[in-house]
């Protein structure tokens, strides 16, 4: 098929812009390894919410984004209105998924302080340093090692709700500095405002991180499918090779 110069123009901008999508998939990639490897244990305290970790939605979203991007510019370099047709209509059904989760997400905001505050409490507290729980229990200490909190509202509810601990005795990640048996002197200091607050705003933050992620996605799919429809009309209507008339 022989594109004129128009269709060519739109061709050559189409690979230029999907090899452009594809490095800003491999940057999302990057990023949510390294938000992983910083904050990625707090998703074992929070079942509830395990789409929330900006870690993992951000490895997700790099990884799609390489493989359609990928197939848009293997579509237009190679003139391929099947390929180009693929692209386009996973272009779309993306699209729509993401209004979707937009739209739930925002129905359900504000019951996000509740279910973090049940998933701290049934599913921290009661497992903190329990037989098999390692995991869990890591993730604690770095929680309320990072965010500089103690307990789900307060530092006292390790007394509370753990059979580890008495009145106002802790885990050592609560304390200022932290050093083995810091956590049941009560004379230490220690963080003593709670980790569902904390983790509010954390969640909050990642939020509106991926918030413009997905308007920057956005941009991108809306851009990908007007090329990718273009190109696709365009090598419609090209007459046959010479060679597919012999």
């Amino acid at each position: 098929m022989a594109l004129d110069g128009c269709s060519k123009c739109i061709k050559y901008t189409m690979a230029i812009f999907n090899i452009l999508f594809f490095i800003s998939g491999a940057t999302l990639l990057g990023g949510g390894i390294f938000l992983h490897h910083r904050e990625g244990p707090f998703a074992t305290l929070l079942p509830s919410f395990p789409f929330l970790n900006a870690a993992n939605l951000c490895i997700a979203v790099g990884v799609v984004i390489m493989a359609v991007s990928f197939l848009g510019c293997c579509g237009a370099l190679k003139e391929n209105p099947c390929l180009l047709i693929t692209y386009f209509i996973i272009l779309v059904g993306i699209f729509i998924l993401e209004i979707a989760i937009a739209a739930m997400g925002f129905t359900y905001r504000n019951q996000v302080a509740h279910y973090i505050a049940q998933d701290l409490t049934t599913g921290g507290l009661q497992k903190y340093n329990a037989t098999g729980e390692q995991g869990l229990t890591r993730a604690w200490d770095k929680m309320q090692t990072y965010l500089f909190c103690c307990g789900v509202d307060s530092y006292q509810d390790w007394g509370h709700f753990s059979s580890l601990y008495q009145a106002n005795e802790t885990p050592d990640s609560c304390c200022f500095i932290s050093f083995p048996g810091c956590g049941k002197d009560p004379n230490e200091s220690k963080y003593h405002g709670g980790c569902v607050q904390a983790l509010e705003m954390e969640l909050q933050q990642n939020i509106n991180v991926l918030g413009v992620i997905g308007v920057s996605v956005a941009f991108f799919q809306i851009m990908g499918m007007a090329f990718a429809w273009s190109l696709f009309q365009d090598l419609r209507k090209q007459p046959p090779s010479d060679g597919l008339l012999a």
